[in-house]
């Protein structure tokens, strides 16, 4: 992992999880957000499954890069660090301290151009997985495809994905496939419903978004999120292809 790199991304989910711990004081405004210094947010998504994720870039990472955290009832579980493609660059667990880091150059790095362009977009590459036994080298193939179709919601125009992509656990073959959405202008990728498949087991999630807030509207920097709460936990695990 590259060591600059590395120091950033720690010192981001370090401000993400001091960000929510901070008390508020009594009878304040709902607590916000705070994105790190030389930061600038622009867009906070509520999402089903009981989640509220964050948005934003930074003046000293290259350009197109971004930043995302994702919040649930308990507060920040997941970040992740992404670039103008939607490769995911770095992610990282912010509760169990584990991350990954993708191994470049890809055999086929994944293109929101290309998918945009051509409406299919295969790619295969592996990412460093980091935990508390280790590092391994975890390899990934998959797609994404357009639909054709186009949804409205909370006014934006969301294009409709089909997905699928598998990784070995070292027990055999895990399977994630089902339908996400794009927001072509925002070059950003939104969950849906998604299926996981290990072996004869499997589960479906829905971390559809719900509500968009950008700059200056209500619900933006929200670390409530709102939908689904008190009926299941955030929707799914956060994979380093689970877009949304």
């Amino acid at each position: 992992m590259n060591r600059t790199r590395q120091i950033s991304l720690i010192a981001v989910a370090f401000a993400a999880v001091m960000g929510f711990a901070l008390p508020a004081p009594l009878a304040a405004q709902p607590q916000l957000f705070e994105v790190p210094a030389g930061c600038t947010a622009f867009l906070t998504v509520q999402a089903r499954g009981c989640t509220v994720s964050h948005h934003w870039q930074c003046a000293a990472d290259p350009q197109g890069t971004h930043w995302r955290v994702s919040v649930d009832g308990d507060g920040p579980f997941h970040l992740s660090y992404t670039d103008a493609e939607f490769r995911w660059l770095q992610s990282w667990n912010l509760r169990s301290g584990g991350g990954s880091i993708l191994i470049e150059p890809e055999q086929d790095p994944a293109s929101l151009t290309e998918l945009l362009d051509s409406g299919s977009d295969s790619m295969v590459f592996s990412l460093l997985i980091e935990g508390a036994s280790g590092t391994v080298q975890r390899d990934y193939t998959g797609f994404d495809s357009l639909t054709g179709d186009a949804v409205s919601i909370d006014g934006e125009r969301l294009l409709v994905t089909d997905f699928a992509y598998q990784y070995n656990l070292g027990a055999g073959q895990r399977r994630v496939q089902g339908n996400q959405f794009v927001h072509p202008e925002w070059r950003l990728f939104f969950g849906g419903i998604e299926t996981v498949i290990d072996g004869d087991e499997s589960f479906e999630y829905d971390s559809s978004p719900m509500e968009f807030a950008e700059t200056g509207e209500a619900g933006f920097l929200s670390m409530t999120p709102i939908y689904d709460c008190g009926e299941m936990m955030s929707g799914g695990p956060v994979g380093p292809m689970q877009n949304g």
